[in-house]
């Protein structure tokens, strides 16, 4: 079991450092490096491997290098080797470290040649005699491709060498091959291939030259070839083929997730587990499903920062605040990335802001789209209101100490928490001056755009229908000027206005959901000034320039 990795000068990062438990799952933003790890790990084991070839072990004179090809480096598709070098500066020693549960640390030394080969060998340290008899291996498993038709029968070699180049899908006839070899590991994947899909999976044949792979619809008895399943199945049996046939093994899967809806998601990584610690392998996976990162122990998520530095293991920092009960798996991943946190009711708040911000060509656009992590306010237990967002923000602070908060509130909601100003510091707290946000969609016209466009055709009958209705429900004020605040700050839009103006249009029971698709259609000039006081508010306490 690898229990930490160190990374100098690989690709992307300059100096990275990851403890590992025997599950772990790497996550972080898109583009942090979760591949690059995997490959590192891929890369360090061939290097030792192709060292090991020479059967040079004397450690007095210094290890002497082993050359590698650009075509033999299966762990990354490469152009040419100054791609491996940071910042493709192609000097000087490139250097990968796995340090191991046994108590033994090995690095290996990357000497830059040519484009197209360079010098592997160990760092001095490790006993000759030691290397020599190490028995370690990896495999690296990137997401499923498309399967070969016609699937030739491969020396394992081979399927090294096409796994690492990132082509799964062309030998996984030969993986079952594998499989089928050993008793227990082949039953184990048809008992959870049969539980899954309700497929029973034959016994590979090898031909002459191909190998056949088929199976049947348990009671149908139809067989199909295996390329004419779906890609989430050929997914799952990729996987576990790969995984219970390799024991001892350390198994890093690249977006193990791929091509599988949520519940198989769920699924999949119950079923690797298991397969692995029967095999006795460590699995090291990275993933954006959400799906498996709520699925796992805080302590096996491997957190990686958005730019390029020195990573904490599965979490010293992170383990105080998940203790608490109130992060999820998902807030601990975010928070390394997100700008700060932004608490509103719920969704539709957050949906109809960002709409307006686009209609305004707003900065906080952006802010709302990809850079905060938003939740909703929710009671606690004790029924107290608006305290679990605080209590939230606290415990986030424990993960990212000095990340800002922001809650919006409606007028009408947590009359008892003081509004305070936004500094960018801190928990911010900004009130509606109005009842609730939907109280800015009470525009004639807006609401007369989206009914045209909901009922089509000859929508003149209803826009009609609906200002009437218009005059009956809203104050003259109110209709004299939409940007009026005339009851409208003790009057729920919501539940009192919109749903009576829309009926009167013949849309009736329209959910909040949509509400935004309101918003989405009003002009700037129809939008309230408030949402835009309220816009730039949300830019400021994220420390953004309105």
């Amino acid at each position: 079991m690898i229990e930490a990795v160190r990374i100098r000068g690989f690709k992307r990062f300059g100096d990275l450092e990851i403890r590992l438990p025997r599950s772990a799952v790497l996550v972080g933003p898109n583009d942090c490096g979760k591949t690059t790890v995997l490959q590192a790990l891929a890369a360090w084991a061939l290097a030792l491997q192709t060292w090991r070839y020479l059967n040079d072990f004397n450690p007095r004179r210094g290890f002497v290098k082993a050359p590698i090809t650009r075509h033999g480096f299966t762990p990354v598709p490469l152009q040419s080797f100054p791609q491996l070098w940071k910042d493709r500066k192609y000097a000087g020693i490139m250097e990968i470290e796995v340090r191991h549960r046994d108590g033994w640390t090995v690095a290996m030394e990357f000497h830059p040649d040519t484009t197209e080969q360079i010098f592997v060998r160990p760092r001095r340290g490790p006993d000759g005699e030691f290397l020599r008899t190490l028995d370690f291996t990896t495999v690296f498993v990137p997401a499923m491709t498309g399967v070969e038709t016609n699937e030739r029968f491969l020396q394992s070699i081979a399927v090294e060498q096409i796994l690492g180049t990132g082509n799964p899908g062309q030998v996984l006839r030969n993986l079952l091959l594998e499989t089928h070899l050993s008793d227990a590991a082949w039953q184990v994947l048809q008992e959870s291939v049969e539980r899954l899909f309700g497929y029973r999976l034959l016994p590979p044949n090898p031909g002459s030259a191909f190998v056949f792979a088929e199976y049947e619809s348990v009671g149908a008895g139809t067989r199909l070839d295996l390329s004419t399943g779906g890609s989430g199945f050929r997914q799952v049996v990729m996987l576990l083929a790969l995984v219970g046939a390799r024991r001892n093994t350390v198994v890093l899967l690249d977006e193990p997730d791929a091509h599988l809806d949520v519940s198989l998601q769920d699924t999949i990584w119950r079923e690797l587990r298991l397969v692995a610690l029967r095999s006795g392998s460590q699995l090291i996976a990275a993933t954006h499903s959400e799906t498996i990162i709520q699925a796992v122990a805080p302590g096996e998520l491997c957190v990686l920062p958005d730019t390029p530095g020195t990573a904490g293991g599965p979490g010293e920092q992170r383990q105080p605040a998940a203790s608490l009960g109130v992060l999820s798996n998902m807030d601990i991943v975010q928070a390394v990335a997100v700008r700060g946190v932004f608490y509103v009711k719920d969704y539709t708040h957050r949906a109809l802001l960002l709409a307006w911000a686009r209609v305004l060509d707003h900065p906080a656009e952006r802010l709302l789209e990809r850079e905060l992590l938003w939740k909703p306010m929710v009671l606690t237990r004790d029924d107290r209101p608006g305290s679990r967002a605080q209590t939230h923000f606290d415990a986030m602070q424990l993960l990212r100490p000095g990340l800002p908060g922001l809650e919006l509130l409606d007028r009408d909601a947590h009359p008892d928490i003081p509004e305070t100003s936004t500094s960018g510091t801190g928990m911010q707290r900004l009130r509606w001056r109005r009842c609730e946000i939907e109280s800015y969609l009470i525009h004639p016209d807006a609401i007369a755009r989206f009914v045209e466009l909901e009922v089509g055709g000859a929508a003149g009958p209803a826009v009609a229908a609906l200002r009437d209705k218009w005059h009956d429900a809203v104050p003259p004020a109110l209709s004299r000027n939409p940007h009026s605040d005339d009851r409208l700050a003790t009057t729920s839009a919501r539940r009192s206005l919109l749903p009576p103006l829309l009926a009167a249009a013949g849309i009736h029971d329209l959910p909040h959901t949509r509400y935004f698709e309101i918003a989405a259609l009003m002009p700037p000039e129809e939008i309230h000034p408030e949402v835009v006081e309220k816009l730039d508010a949300i830019c400021r306490a994220f420390g953004v320039e309105p």
